[in-house]
């Protein structure tokens, strides 16, 4: 169990309006029956279960390993970009390990693209770590103190305006609110699906609350119920109850320590609230992927800056398979298409499926020898002949991680090469 913190900020920050965002608290009214005496109880039930009950996570911890209130802003910002769309327990290795290589701000601004895709490669959604990049690079230009000024500790002395955040690269209501509520008790709401999910219940919203008005409603519950003081406490307890608790299916109501104040739980709606996401139709996709060599190596390619996903990184040639086209034709086709290069397709190496949002992937990986043509990049940015003992320096997607690791196995260089 982790202990509990209310260690007070030893520094003193100025004080900044709120950005200009839109707010939804001037419409939002408490639930009938509810008061400001019941808005103060669950705030100081939630915050005494929290201080109880909290995971002992890594960015909850300073550089150093201690558990700190207010966390360190770095710390808090690299999990909170993490974290989006993935989960804690995917995270956590992710996280120890960027912040082992990149330990602070300065660190990450000045660190080569390629490695910061390196150190995000397998948590996908690489715009993330795109703009957190630029975003560190801004802040090193244009927002950290002097050494003279900040002395030795300059590189961790993030700034606490949300101006300045909420202009970074990537960073919308919910990071602004996530860093400045918990690195320098800042009262800004936060609104992700466990916070939605246990504000939904509590108060028995019957709508969606993930679009239209009902996106209103919610952020204007998370900032009415925010207190003024460890208003970063609060909004992760909100997120621990969801994680913990109020989950999506099967919560538990028993051990909450807000479900006589939780009008889903009153009135056994846990089950349509929030209601059901409608159901994503899935287009199944098939491609043909080319290794193509030329004597011990094998030919990367790197995809473009403006490309539509995994923008920089590196891969072996892929493309979709036109309807009844079979592996070898569509290889040929593809190594042509996009490399310029002509090949002999060989055999296949293996099947690789994974999902890309709304599309079922079925890639088909093949060899092939290299036998004539000038590479002409066609849609990659660059292209290298590469040693598959060097496959692992390179950043590369989930799916192609898997083929890289293949190529890379002792045991198929004999087949291969």
């Amino acid at each position: 169990m982790a202990p509990a913190l209310h260690a007070s900020n030893s520094r003193c920050f100025p004080l900044h309006p709120r950005p200009n965002l839109e707010r939804g608290t001037r419409n939002w009214e408490l639930p009938e029956g509810w008061s400001g005496r019941t808005l103060a109880g669950l705030r100081t039930k939630l915050l005494n279960w929290f201080d109880a009950h909290q995971r002992d996570l890594p960015w909850r911890r300073d550089a150093a390993g201690q558990l700190t209130a207010p966390r360190d802003a770095y710390r808090v910002w690299v999990s909170e970009v993490m974290l989006q769309q993935t989960t804690v327990a995917a995270v956590v290795p992710y996280f120890e390990r960027f912040m082992a290589a990149l330990p602070n701000v300065r660190a990450l601004a000045e660190a080569d693209e390629q490695r910061v895709l390196k150190l995000w490669e397998g948590l996908g959604y690489y715009r993330r770590a795109r703009h957190l990049h630029a975003a560190a690079k801004e802040l090193v230009a244009n927002h950290l103190p002097t050494s003279e000024k900040g002395g030795a500790d300059a590189d961790h002395q993030l700034p606490d305006d949300p101006v300045v955040w909420e202009s970074l690269p990537g960073v919308g209501r919910y990071i602004l609110g996530a860093v400045l509520s918990q690195a320098f008790d800042r009262s800004l709401p936060i609104v992700e699906a466990n916070s939605l999910r246990v504000l939904a219940r509590i108060f028995g919203y019957r709508k969606d609350p993930r679009e239209g008005e009902g996106k209103v409603w919610v952020w204007g519950a998370a900032e009415a119920v925010l207190p003024q003081k460890r208003a970063g406490d609060f909004n992760q307890s909100l997120m621990e109850l969801g994680a913990l608790i109020c989950t999506p299916t099967a919560p538990a109501c028993d051990t909450c320590p807000v479900s006589a104040n939780c009008i889903a739980n009153r009135d056994s709606l846990q089950d349509v609230i929030p209601p059901k996401k409608k159901p994503v139709a899935i287009t199944e996709v098939a491609e043909v992927g080319v290794v193509i060599r030329d004597g011990d190596r094998l030919l990367l390619c790197q995809r473009p800056a403006d490309a539509g996903r995994w923008q920089n990184m590196w891969e072996v040639p892929h493309a979709p398979r036109a309807e009844g086209e079979d592996v070898s034709t569509a290889a040929v086709r593809a190594a042509k298409e996009l490399t310029g290069f002509d090949i002999e397709p060989g055999a296949e190496l293996l099947t690789i499926k994974h999902g890309v949002t709304r599309y079922a992937i079925t890639l088909v990986c093949l060899e092939a020898t290299h036998t004539g043509g000038k590479f002409a990049p066609g849609p990659y940015a660059d292209a290298k002949w590469v040693s598959p003992t060097d496959l692992a320096d390179y950043p590369v997607s989930s799916p192609q991680r898997k083929l890289m690791t293949a190529l890379a196995d002792p045991k198929r260089q004999p087949r291969l090469f």
